[in-house]
């Protein structure tokens, strides 16, 4: 558990609306331990375990008040990633336990549960009772802490109902939960025998068990059962709490232990509280914010709030606050941290890309990567993954998962932004979301709506649009479809504007406004045909990729005409792109006039583009070759040569890599 509660829960607008619309709950009755006039603190997530409410998530208000519950699967440890989707172990059936992936928590309703078209489960194989959970963002994995075989296990975050472990690693006893810190690669332990071990360079260590350090704190009562770990690595401190004997309601302790990082064998903590005041019976679980920690007390069916917990005396202390909560099992803090833009709707300034990713269908060799990430300028490759499926096309969300279209479904390719170099598509980390129940019949273009939690994808085969949870995961249905009359190839959705854009094969626009609303039952609220001189451009006409630039409303178009003729390829830019409509011409042209031979140009199929605010990248499949045409917005018309090229093998999609893609909490 990282220093803001075991990962960081997003609220959009809508569900910052609906908490402070929320009344009721169970816990209006709250007392203060000291003064009524306590400042009040950020909003939990609450997992419940007794026997009436295991499973049970309280979502608290910033003064700890009940908004909503939901009601999952799950009751043992939860974390939060940068999405607000929320990991929770679940072992309520007996062994094995499951992991369940529960989709942007904070926009469930209240009394909702589980559903098979937003969320997934990952199950523990063998005898593993898993308790707490860890998330390394930058990393892409979920740590989780396997009581009932003495072992940390490792998952990708993007892993499905199919994974098996990444790693597992082998414990000499048993752990309840764990802490990392993922800027020094350590692991913090809490074992159940009274101790913390401490594992450097885990993750490039390879998952090894060996401990560097063993702290055993020396103020533990005759019996120490350490639950309870969070580290703050701006004060090297850990706060680790001590249930003692599960069975004694009053036993209860907790330690700050100093230069955490550091600390070896027997220390005394700079800070113990134990006593009957302290309402310590067996503190399950533990959050920090700050210097305020939160504890869930379960025999005393309480959260526990202390503030300034680093300092301050040792001994019989009471808490801060004390707010009634039936079975508490374990917390997480719910923050709001700002989302980037959507990687098709950035703007020309304030954004640093880092690389190129490509798709190759096919790649030139069986074997040979098939996504591979250039430099920007298209001079060098920067590393290459194998997906092992008939690829189309690629975007990231904003943990730097990619999305991948093939033949049959989707593939979801966990960190593929900042890692994976020489790897292969595996389940421990990967999944799949394919078969009949999807409808996908040709799944071609889509967009990640990270706000929405939405995967949005054309099906060429089925003329839809099909939109995903974006933590669906195997045969499940979409969660709604949009019928098309005209066969689509790619999208842009616009996430301010809430508006989608939808690249037609018949050489037109397709625009739906209110799109997350309306869903585009009624059909498209406008169509654009591109046109030059108020005619529209002669046929054959076969619009693929699409790019709104929401900065400057315009639309960049790729035509590849007929798909039978490598030689007929166009690139358009046009104005006012939202609201367009019916014939309208382009500012831009980029054509040799020749549909026999590709000119200068050297566009064919120029299948899919992306942009980055400046230059547009051209995915050319005819010519096998990847292209870069510099100031497009403002280009010259004609028969233009791109500005920078490299050669590919049969490129079906690019996709641009921004340095925010998996980013840590700060």
């Amino acid at each position: 558990m990282n220093v803001k509660g075991k990962g960081l829960l997003w609220l959009s607008p809508l569900a910052v609306a609906v908490t402070l619309a929320a009344c009721g709950g169970n816990g209006s009755d709250r007392s203060l331990i000291n003064s009524p006039d306590v400042a009040q603190g950020p909003a939990l997530l609450v997992m419940h375990n007794g026997a009436a409410n295991a499973g049970q998530i309280d979502r608290l208000n910033a003064d700890l008040e009940v908004q909503t519950t939901f009601n999952a699967d799950a009751n043992e440890g939860i974390a939060l990633d940068l999405l607000g989707n929320l990991y929770a172990a679940n072992d309520s059936s007996g062994a094995p336990s499951t992991l369940q992936v529960l989709h942007q928590l904070a926009e469930r309703t209240d009394g909702s549960a589980p559903v098979a078209t937003l969320d997934r489960s990952v199950p523990a194989p063998g005898s593993m009772t898993l308790k707490g959970i860890a998330i390394a963002h930058q990393a892409g994995l979920v740590m989780a802490a396997n009581i009932g075989g003495n072992s940390v296990e490792v998952y990708g975050t993007a892993a499905g109902g199919n994974a098996a472990p990444l790693a597992s690693t082998a414990l000499s006893g048993n752990t309840w939960d764990l802490a990392y810190d993922e800027a020094a690669d350590r692991l913090f332990l809490a074992m159940t025998n009274g101790t913390v071990i401490v594992v450097d360079d885990y993750v490039a260590g390879g998952f090894m068990a060996t401990p560097a350090r063993v702290i055993t704190p020396d103020s533990a009562g005759t019996v120490s059962n350490l639950h309870g770990i969070a580290y703050q690595a701006d004060s090297d401190t850990l706060v680790v709490s001590d249930v003692g004997d599960a069975a004694v309601a009053d036993d209860g302790r907790l330690y700050v232990i100093e230069e955490a990082s550091t600390a070896e064998g027997t220390v005394t903590p700079a800070r113990t509280l134990a006593g009957p005041a302290t309402k310590l019976g067996n503190p399950v679980d533990l959050v920090l914010d700050d210097s305020t920690v939160y504890i869930a007390e379960k025999s005393n069916d309480a959260i526990l709030v202390y503030r300034n917990v680093f300092s301050g005396d040792s001994g019989d202390i009471a808490p801060t606050r004390v707010v009634d909560s039936i079975k508490p099992e374990s917390l997480a803090i719910i923050v709001e941290p700002a989302l980037q833009p959507d990687l098709s709707d950035i703007d020309s300034t304030g954004t640093t890309f880092t690389g190129v990713a490509v798709t190759s269908n096919p790649p030139a060799a069986p074997g040979d990567p098939d996504v591979v990430v250039l430099d920007l300028d298209l001079g060098a490759m920067q590393r290459g993954f194998s997906t092992t499926q008939d690829r189309e096309s690629l975007a990231f969300n904003q943990m730097g998962d990619a999305y991948i279209t093939y033949d049959s479904g989707l593939a979801v390719i966990n960190r593929l932004a900042t890692g994976r170099d020489g790897e292969t598509f595996t389940l421990s980390r990967d999944r799949l979301i394919e078969g009949a129940g999807t409808g996908l019949m040709a799944p071609k273009g889509f967009d990640v709506a990270d706000a929405l939690g939405w995967v949005l994808v054309t099906d060429n085969g089925n003329p839809s649009v099909r939109v995903f949870g974006a933590q669906a995961d195997g045969d499940v249905a979409p969660l709604f479809t949009t019928t098309l009359s005209v066969a689509p190839w790619d999208l842009d959705y616009d996430p301010e504007a809430d508006r989608l854009y939808v690249a037609l094969t018949d050489g037109t626009v397709a625009v739906f406004d209110s799109y997350s609303t309306a869903r585009g039952s009624a059909g498209p609220d406008r169509l654009i045909t591109p046109a030059e001189g108020g005619v529209a451009f002669a046929a054959p006409t076969n619009l693929h990729g699409i790019v709104h630039v929401a900065e400057t409303d315009q639309l960049i178009l790729s035509d590849v005409g007929s798909g039978a003729n490598p030689t007929d390829g166009k690139l358009y830019v046009l104005d006012n792109g939202s609201t367009a409509d019916g014939i309208t011409d382009v500012t831009v042209n980029i054509d040799n006039g020749d549909n026999n031979s590709v000119g200068s140009t050297l566009l064919g199929n120029p299948v899919d583009i992306a942009f980055d605010g400046q230059h547009l990248y051209v995915a050319e499949k005819s010519q096998s070759v990847v292209l870069r045409f510099d100031n497009i917005l403002s280009a010259a018309s004609g028969d233009v040569a791109p500005s920078q090229t490299w050669n590919q093998s049969s490129p079906e999609s690019v996709s641009l890599i921004t340095d925010s893609l998996g980013r840590a909490p700060e």
